[in-house]
């Protein structure tokens, strides 16, 4: 009795050890990695900049996302300098589109402000991915940045 007993909190003991399946083959967490520093400011034009050919200061951020779902994942980015916020210094269809195949992606948006205009100095930059289908949030990050001059 006493060896079947042991036998059975045995047996017991690997089942709860090994996890349920699912736990086996949970992926990794999505990671966001924001760099330090952003591009040095370039002119950018507005798409319907008035007048014509006016030009702001704009920077680059850029990230690094690790581990990204496979697929086509949503990007939201921003860019705080000063207290005020910033507009996407982009023309494209789809800028906040990105492709993921489950590995790392670089991720990057520049970023302008009419007025006052983006200078050199610290600012706060903000990443988050979601899924495209149904909005969950696979990871977000902030980090104070620096405008180089």
């Amino acid at each position: 009795m006493f060896t079947f007993g042991l036998a059975v909190l045995t047996v017991a003991a690997m089942v709860l050890g090994a996890g349920s399946p699912a736990a086996a083959t949970t992926t990794a967490r999505t990671r966001i990695t924001i760099d330090r520093h952003t591009s040095e400011l370039f002119p950018f034009e507005p798409p319907y900049a008035e007048p014509p050919g006016m030009t702001y200061p704009a920077a680059r951020v850029t990230a690094t996302a690790r581990h990204c779902p496979a697929g086509i994942v949503l990007m939201s980015a921003s860019l705080v300098q000063d207290g005020l916020p910033t507009l996407w210094a982009t023309g494209g269809h789809g800028a906040g589109e990105i492709l993921c195949d489950g590995g790392t992606v670089e991720l990057g948006m520049a970023f302008a402000r009419i007025a006052p205009a983006l200078h050199p100095g610290r600012a706060t930059a903000y990443f988050s991915l979601r899924d495209s289908n149904t909005g969950e949030q696979f990871a977000e990050s902030t980090r104070t940045v620096w405008i180089p001059c």
